[in-house]
């Protein structure tokens, strides 16, 4: 599945579970010489919502939104992965809707695996009622998917105690 040369795919919101699922990739990676990509989606729907509440005109928000997207994706991409060998990590930045653009990316990107974390938030109805991006995802891809729920870290933490 995951081995030499292999390029993965993570999908990155800024949340914990995402830097859970971007440092599962690097322990996937270690030593085998592959890639990985960090892909953050400009949520579509949120640039419609700035502009129909005239936030600015739609050129501008996005300009806006992918400027501070790239820099806090690197940003993040440097702290989750501190102080742990990680392979060749690309930044990648894109707007739509999360789940399409992640399926495409994957494709794009000819990606071995899919990581994703999973922090669904009970409060949120589009999640109660039409499931969470990782679950989306899941729905479309003809690729492996890891979904990484927020309770592997206690996991991680036990792998490195020992």
């Amino acid at each position: 599945m995951v081995g030499d040369g292999s390029t993965i795919l993570v999908g990155i919101d800024f949340s914990y579970c995402s830097g859970l699922a971007l440092k599962k990739a690097c322990e996937f990676l270690d030593g085998k010489g592959g890639q990985i990509i960090a892909l953050h989606v400009v949520d579509e729907s949120f640039i419609k919502k700035c502009t129909e509440h005239r936030f600015g005109n739609e050129a501008d928000i996005k300009k806006e939104l992918f400027l501070e997207a790239k820099s806090k994706l690197k940003n993040f991409v440097r702290r989750a992965t501190k102080g742990i060998q990680c392979s060749s990590i690309q930044l990648s930045v894109t707007q739509g809707i999360p789940y399409i653009e992640i399926n495409k990316k994957a494709v794009e990107f000819d990606a071995d695996m899919i990581i994703i974390g999973s922090c669904a938030k009970d409060s949120d109805m589009d999640n109660i009622f039409f499931g969470s991006t990782a679950e989306r995802v899941l729905r479309f891809i003809t690729r492996p998917v890891l979904c990484v729920p927020p309770e592997f870290d206690l996991k991680i933490s036990r792998k490195h105690i020992n």
